[in-house]
């Protein structure tokens, strides 16, 4: 029901700036490139790694006036995390035994709702706006290795996330027209609330989001044949 009435938003500013603007472009992106999970918490020193991912969707663009521009997008977007920490293991008498590592992995799977305006010049447009997104789906997928007196055993830990948070966050991009129906567009996005669920644990964990991503944005129409706008031109 929530996604229903969120789908409701770009639909409805599409319909309205397609009325008002004679300018106007959509079509499909695909994008891949590097994302990160960023970790704190309590007494735990995590050590994030970067990960692949990549995202697909919809996007809609609007001229405005001469140079600037109007973005929508809608869009599933795959942010994977890797992170490790390790830990003293130790006797009852406080005393050092050995030592358990952690590798650990997200999947987390968003579909996301841009919003933002930029500015052209040439056939190069850059924009800044702010994203907001509903988890679809979580996986995490743990290996716990533990070294005790010389003796070593692992264990996996596979499971599903239940990330009800939605995440919420800036993005900004470049897009750089390559012709009349192809762009190539880089995009990074930086996620600002904490979007872990304290179901899972009764740690305080702290989970932001990060991604960033190049790909191609392919125009299915725009109304002055100007390919994948912003690149109007003059």
């Amino acid at each position: 029901m929530l996604l229903k009435k969120l789908l409701v938003i770009p639909t409805f500013l599409i319909a309205l700036t397609s009325a008002s603007q004679s300018t106007y472009s959509y079509g499909f992106d695909f994008a891949l490139g590097l994302s990160s999970i960023s970790m704190k918490g309590e007494n735990i020193d995590f050590q994030e790694k970067i990960s692949p991912t990549g995202n697909a969707g919809l996007f809609y663009l609007t001229k405005i006036k001469n140079r600037g521009l109007f973005g929508l997008e809608v869009y599933v977007a795959q942010i994977e995390g890797r992170w490790n920490y390790q830990s003293s293991i130790t006797d009852g008498l406080g005393n050092e035994i050995g030592v358990s590592t952690t590798e650990g992995r997200q999947h987390l799977t968003y579909i996301t709702f841009p919003i933002y305006s930029g500015i052209t010049i040439n056939n190069t447009s850059c924009y800044l706006g702010l994203q907001a997104g509903i988890a679809a789906s979580g996986k995490r997928d743990n290996t716990i290795t533990t070294s005790i007196n010389g003796i070593e055993s692992s264990e996996d830990q596979l499971g599903n996330l239940s990330i009800l948070l939605p995440d919420f966050g800036i993005r900004a991009g470049i897009i750089i027209k390559l012709s009349n129906k192809l762009s190539l567009h880089t995009k990074y996005y930086q996620g600002l609330i904490n979007i872990f669920d304290r179901e899972t644990t009764l740690s305080n964990f702290t989970w932001r989001t990060q991604q960033f991503t190049v790909g191609i944005r392919f125009s299915i129409r725009n109304t002055n044949d100007c390919g994948t706008c912003p690149a109007w031109g003059n």
